[in-house]
């Protein structure tokens, strides 16, 4: 069964409305980012990703004007960057989501995006998400005494 990266917004108040505002991102196969790579980077609002493709783009024309390149490379050129944005495009909208202050809020396995829903609210609302929040741990203290050394050196040497 797919996994949904669920992302709740910045805290503001209501711990209800933050629960409602929730997105949740698939992890999947991005169909529409394969197919349609500068659309879907449209849609998904991720207006740098748009520019830089569309800056890459008018590059390669120009260098495909300037120098005559093969169309088997310019074909491989566009289907290697649909595949990686076919894997990657989601990770791109977390990415995004992420910097906006979004935090990650849990990770649900369900078979569709109406289970995975019904299924974060039903744990949302009871007060037991997936993933509770972590404090950072202390500082380790040093040990005084030769640390073992696991490895093909038997013992360490200090230089």
């Amino acid at each position: 069964m797919p996994f949904y990266t669920v992302m709740t917004p910045p805290p503001e108040g209501d711990r209800r409305e933050e629960i409602e505002q929730a997105r949740l991102i698939p992890e999947h196969f991005a169909w529409g980012a394969f197919l349609l790579t500068g659309l879907w980077f449209l849609g998904k609002r991720l207006w740098l990703a748009t520019l830089f493709f569309v800056l890459f783009w008018g590059t390669l024309i120009w260098l495909n004007s300037r120098f005559g390149l093969h169309a088997g490379a310019l074909s491989l050129i566009y289907w290697a960057i649909a595949l990686f944005l076919g894997v990657e495009g989601n990770n791109l909208v977390l990415r995004k989501l992420a910097r906006q202050g979004w935090r990650l809020a849990d990770v649900v396995e369900a078979r569709n995006l109406a289970e995975a829903e019904r299924r974060y609210f039903e744990r949302a609302l009871a007060g037991e998400a997936a993933l509770p929040q972590v404090e950072a741990a202390p500082a380790a203290a040093r040990p005084s005494g030769p640390l073992p050394i696991i490895g093909l050196f038997p013992e360490a040497r200090g230089r």
